[in-house]
């Protein structure tokens, strides 16, 4: 065994041990606190844009779907010429060709 005074040492070796070891767990645990408000200020901030989010993108859900059931306008060309009259080109005689059957 030792002596009083080599237990007593021991013994305080051991309290600064723990003293040490309260120390880094009240660091830890500030840490984590701070943490923990961190991720709830981001959730706040997440649940604020995801209700701006949501009804937008329904809008604009709702809107394709009803652009695809409305029918498209389509446009169309024209064979004839816009730059004559009608009267014009109505002494122009068309060219015939004979067909057979077949």
């Amino acid at each position: 065994m030792g002596t009083l005074r080599d237990l007593q040492y021991a013994l305080q070796e051991k309290i600064e041990e723990l003293r040490q070891r309260d120390a880094l767990i009240d660091e830890l645990e500030l840490e984590l606190d701070q943490k923990d408000e961190l991720i709830q200020k981001l959730q706040n901030e997440l649940d604020k844009y995801r209700s701006v989010i949501r009804p937008a993108t329904q809008q604009v859900h709702k809107q394709s779907v009803l652009q695809e059931h409305q029918r498209t306008k389509r446009q169309a060309i024209s064979a004839e010429p816009t730059a004559f009259d009608i009267h014009e080109l109505s002494h122009v005689t068309l060219p015939f060709y004979p067909k057979s059957p077949q």
